[in-house]
């Protein structure tokens, strides 16, 4: 932790960084000019004779400091006191947006319930892979907890259900994307279920999803007209009948569609859709 921490305060844009600089100087005797940076480095291995924490005010840690650490670090930054653990905790209540994607065979249910359950004012999170983290009781409990989420990624997440679905559908009214690409238990009730309770959704993926068929895509092309983008690649139950909303509707704002993989989508149907103002992806 004490690397990661000095690396965080490196990255501190300039007049931050001589702040700290020198309050730690002063607190410790030191007289640090604004090159003597090398100083810094050594000083949170030295914990017993320095409480930094007691230096610095606690909106630099959680403002500019912990924001430049990795979310491990972070995590292993509450093992070292109360203090830290708390200074974690007020860090995770302020969090707008959190990406686990990258640590995602890391992630597990435990570990993201104790970072959801403090950051109650999440609007974005994105979980592609985490498939160790993400199931029916774990995004049953981040619907109910950041209630204000407007992006969710959940891709690859082969345990996460259509109840898992209807939970973020009906208690996380601000959605506007979610990705459920290759989500293998999702079907047609989690489609049903997004198009009768997430009214403000613009965005849907669920590419290579195969429970997904006509009568899901059907619901959503006639009762969600704020749809501006839709990916059913690879979904090969879709076919003309399932789109029909989405030419047929006048109020209708759909600006994308990917369908690669779709066989029975017909061409004469694709020259539909783009008579309709339909951006038809079939390639990629």
């Amino acid at each position: 932790m004490a690397s990661g921490l000095s690396m965080a305060l490196l990255r501190l844009p300039l007049g931050m960084r001589e702040l700290i600089w020198w309050r730690l100087g002063w607190r410790l005797g030191w007289s640090l000019s604004s090159k003597d940076h090398s100083l810094i480095l050594p000083v949170f291995a030295m914990e017993e004779r320095l409480d930094i924490c007691s230096i610095l005010p606690e909106e630099v840690f959680i403002f500019y400091i912990l924001p430049c650490l990795t979310i491990p670090d972070i995590a292993e930054c509450k093992l070292v006191s109360k203090t830290w653990l708390r200074l974690v905790r007020k860090y995770y209540s302020c969090l707008r947006e959190l990406d686990l994607s990258p640590w995602d065979c890391m992630v597990t249910e435990d570990y993201l319930i104790n970072i959801i359950k403090h950051a109650k004012i999440l609007r974005s999170l994105r979980l592609a892979k985490c498939w160790r983290a993400c199931n029916t009781v774990s995004v049953s409990f981040l619907a109910e907890t950041c209630s204000r989420l407007q992006v969710v990624n959940l891709s690859h997440c082969g345990s996460v259900s259509d109840h898992a679905v209807q939970e973020l559908a009906v208690k996380c009214r601000e959605l506007r994307e979610i990705d459920l690409s290759s989500c293998y238990k999702i079907t047609d009730c989690a489609m049903w279920a997004l198009a009768d309770h997430a009214e403000r959704l613009q965005e849907l993926y669920v590419s290579s999803v195969y429970g997904v068929t006509d009568y899901g895509i059907s619901h959503i092309g006639f009762k969600l007209p704020s749809l501006q983008v839709l990916d059913v690649s690879y979904c090969f139950r879709v076919s003309n009948k399932g789109l029909v909303g989405f030419v047929q509707t006048d109020n209708y704002h759909l600006k994308s569609l990917r369908i690669k993989g779709c066989s029975k989508i017909t061409d004469d149907f694709i020259q539909k859709l783009w008579a309709a103002g339909v951006q038809v992806n079939n390639m990629f």
